[in-house]
């Protein structure tokens, strides 16, 4: 529930939308900042859909911290370090969130 909550919030002030190609998938994301803490996050979508794989974790991740490394980390001097409690995989919409703070 509370990353759930900690998700709605991040993706209400929404930074950028990019897609591209690597490989054989498209990647699209959303990043956003939790205000008043450190939280940043991406929910991350790909085409073909993301079924929940573990090794779709780990592409998630990449695109993710590629993202919230160029929209937050950067500017501050840091780099995104992903926080294991708020990776959730959506199999609704097929799209993993990841989360964590800029170190």
């Amino acid at each position: 529930m509370k990353a759930t909550l900690i998700a709605a919030t991040l993706f209400a002030a929404t930074a950028a939308t990019p897609t591209f190609a690597n490989g054989d998938f498209k990647y699209g994301w959303l990043t956003g900042a939790l205000p008043g803490t450190e939280l940043v996050a991406a929910n991350v979508v790909r085409e073909p859909a993301f079924v929940g794989e573990k090794d779709e974790q780990v592409q998630a991740m990449d695109q993710a911290t590629a993202a919230l490394n160029t929209d937050y980390c950067s500017k501050k001097g840091a780099t995104f370090v992903a926080d294991p409690k708020i990776i959730i995989f959506d199999k609704g919409i097929g799209e993993w969130m990841i989360g964590g703070v800029c170190q």
